[in-house]
């Protein structure tokens, strides 16, 4: 008899909460940088999700709603992905 190993295929509601919130908690972390450390460490982090600069209102919500954004987007194309994949290995493993 054969044993095939089954792989869980990844929940993308799942990944798309998590992407978000490693986003968010990352751009809050380099917006906290920014505003309490003088060295332009995470201004290039920032840069990419806002072009506001970094003491106005409009930077905080461009950068909370595209690290939502992208990390939805993230997970759609990663889980997607790695679902079909997980899925062919596994046909191909039975044949």
């Amino acid at each position: 008899m054969k044993t095939v190993a089954s792989h869980g295929r990844l929940s993308i509601s799942g990944l798309g909460w998590s992407c978000s919130a490693t986003f968010v908690v990352l751009f809050v972390l380099c917006m906290l940088a920014a505003l309490f450390v003088p060295l332009r460490l995470a201004h290039g982090w920032i840069g990419l999700w806002s072009d506001a600069p970094n003491d106005s209102s409009r930077v905080w919500i461009d950068g909370l709603i595209w690290s939502v954004v992208v990390g939805w987007l993230v997970a759609l194309v990663f889980g997607t992905i790695y679902n079909s994949i997980v899925a062919r290995r596994a046909l191909h493993e039975i044949s």
